[in-house]
Order: C-alpha cells, then structure tokens, then sequence
C-alpha cells in the first residue's frame, strides 16, 4: 500500500482491502464478534438471536459505507476487519451527516432495535459524537470506525496487523488517529498500539462505559 505521497508502508501480507463480493460475510463475521458486546446488548435487546439479526444488517451497512473512503482492511481468510474514516472526512457538518445516515439508511433503525432502547441508542450517539467534538475539534485525525476479529481468529494477533496500514500512515503524515471503544479489554489492546484515554464515559448509571482514545503521531 502507498500513501499519498507515494511512500510504500510496511504491513503483514495477508493483510488486503475488503471486497464488494465479501460485504455480506464480512458483516456476519462482525456481527459474531460483537454479539456479546455489552453495549450493543444494551442497546439493542437481551434477547441473543434478535440482535444478532440486527447486528448482521447493521454491520453490512456500516462495512458498504467505510468501504467509500477505501481504507476497509481484511485477511485473506476474512478473519476480522478494521474500517477508517480518513481525516478530511468531517461528520459535523449537517449536510455530510445527513448523507450518511441515508446511506446507512439509519432511518429504519427503529425496526432494527427494540422501540424501547432508541432513547439509549440516540443518547449514546449523542454522547460520542459530542465527546469526539471536544477531544478533536477542528484536529485532522483517521477515526477508526469498525475493529473486530473473529473470536475463532482471535489471540493470534490479526488486530495489531489489521491496524497496521493506517497507523503507519497516520504516523507519516503526523496525523492523529481516535477511535471510541467499550470494553477494558479494547483500551488495553489499543494502549499497546499508543493510544492514550481520553475521557471514559457513561450516559446513565446502568449503561456500559465507553472510553475514547487518541493516538498522536
């Protein structure tokens, strides 16, 4: 992979962009690997097979959309991905706000939850989005907006290699990276990457915490 100034990055062979052909995998994959995430169980139902749909078709379309911005990475085998949004991308405009929601088509996601969690799913949008305001401003940075690994695939080091491409780059080009996770377990895994917490948050006294993270160059 070369960046745009023409500098080739050095990364694990096995490492490729995600396919059209692959979307509807790739998005059961996902949705396998956060299946017992706990803040998509608390935003979507308790009930296992209900979310797991809902996880299935919301991965799809979150995988189709990053895959715009060309810096969707995957495994020969489609053993995880990573998706990032490149920093001249700027969701606080309305206008490019609103098109992604269509393209997402966002708009049906009250038939994808359950009618009684969309005040938790709007309130925890709303907190990150309004975290990353205040973390980033006006900053460029790449925003990692997918990273999961197949459970099968996991502790073989597939995530530090699918991050590998970006954070190269980002480094280079000495651009921030941030992402928003939820788990212990993520922020250590990220921690090693050289990121750093920025705030650690929760929206109500029963909802998970959500950490965001920042990676200078």
């Amino acid at each position: 992979m070369k960046t745009s100034s023409g500098m080739q990055l050095q990364q694990s062979p096995d490492v490729i962009q995600l396919q059209q052909p692959q979307f509807l995998d790739a998005g059961s994959v996902a949705a396998k690997a956060f299946e017992n995430d706990p803040v998509l169980t608390y935003l979507i139902s308790d009930n296992r097979e209900f979310r797991k749909q809902s996880l299935t078709w919301l991965m799809c379309k979150l995988i189709a959309y990053s895959t715009r911005y060309n810096h969707v990475y995957t495994t020969q085998k489609l053993e995880g991905i990573s998706a990032w949004i490149p920093p001249e991308t700027n969701f606080s405009n309305p206008f490019q706000l609103l098109k992604m929601v269509w393209s997402l088509q966002l708009y049906t996601l009250p038939t994808k939850i359950r009618w009684t969690r969309l005040g938790r799913c709007l309130k925890l949008l709303w907190a990150v989005e309004h975290a990353q305001q205040q973390d980033m401003d006006n900053c460029p940075h790449w925003y990692l907006g997918i990273m999961m690994v197949d459970p099968t695939a996991q502790g073989r080091g597939i995530g530090s290699h699918l991050l590998q491409p970006i954070l190269q780059q980002a480094s280079h080009e000495g651009i921030a990276c941030y992402l928003v996770t939820f788990t212990k377990q993520a922020v250590r895994f990220y921690q090693k990457h050289g990121f750093e917490i920025v705030q650690s948050q929760k929206i109500s006294l029963h909802a998970p915490p959500f950490w965001t993270m920042k990676r200078n160059p």
